[in-house]
């Protein structure tokens, strides 16, 4: 069995999602009462979101690439960046590491490509919503990716770092962020919404929609986490 490493604190609340899950996951799979290898580094949130919301790249990668250090000395097998956020210089930290990386957003896109769908929403933080880094992978497998107006992406970004950060969950802001979606969806026709910040799926769920597919990256991310882990 694979020893996994997961960059968490990013922000607390989804890292306690992605544990229970891969614990969950785990168990279920193979049937048993054990637990598996997992090796949780949680970081300075409030560091890595100055370096994004500074637009300091250069000091993000170094500061990712220090914490995956840890990981690499304690000899874990695969690495993942619990968090969308971060992927934005997804490539630049697997240059300068040698441990495998699992992205959160290319199983993300392999999912909707496997899926059959051509055109998805996104929603997460602001620099999620607007980098770039989601579009351009989506792009290699003949995604296109459409995002909320920036008022409503100043909004989304607002609730997300005041509230859902803290598993605080608002039912005014479920309701906006509902309007949200299906706004996107009259205007540009996606068959589908990627919930791009894993903090999302606190709030917003498949049950919430009887016509559009809810794409929980935390909850793809967990099942590739998964299939690495049970490697052979």
């Amino acid at each position: 069995m694979k020893r996994i490493g997961i960059i968490g604190g990013i922000g607390p609340e989804s890292t306690i999602e992605y544990y229970r899950l891969l614990v969950n996951g785990y168990r279920k799979k193979l049937k048993t009462s054990d637990y598996p290898d997992i090796m949780i580094s949680s970081i300075n949130l409030t560091e890595l979101l100055g370096y994004v919301f500074a637009s300091q790249p250069d000091k993000l990668v170094d500061f990712m690439v220090d914490k995956i250090d840890r990981l690499e000395k304690a000899g874990v097998d695969y690495i993942a960046i619990a968090s969308n956020t971060p992927h934005m210089v997804f490539d630049r930290i697997t240059e300068r590491v040698l441990t495998p990386l699992i992205s959160i957003v290319d199983e993300t896109c392999m999912v909707i490509k496997d899926k059959k769908m051509h055109k998805v929403g996104l929603l997460g933080t602001k620099s999620t919503m607007t980098k770039g880094f989601y579009q351009k992978t989506a792009e290699r497998y003949g995604i296109e990716i459409v995002i909320p107006t920036t008022e409503q992406q100043d909004y989304i970004h607002s609730k997300y770092m005041s509230e859902l950060l803290f598993n605080n969950i608002v039912p005014e802001t479920k309701e906006q962020l509902i309007r949200i979606i299906r706004e996107l969806q009259e205007k540009e026709s996606i068959e589908g919404i990627i919930l791009g910040g894993t903090e999302l799926p606190l709030i917003l769920k498949q049950a919430d929609f009887d016509d559009l597919e809810i794409l929980d990256t935390t909850v793809i991310h967990v099942e590739s986490i998964l299939n690495r882990m049970m490697e052979s």
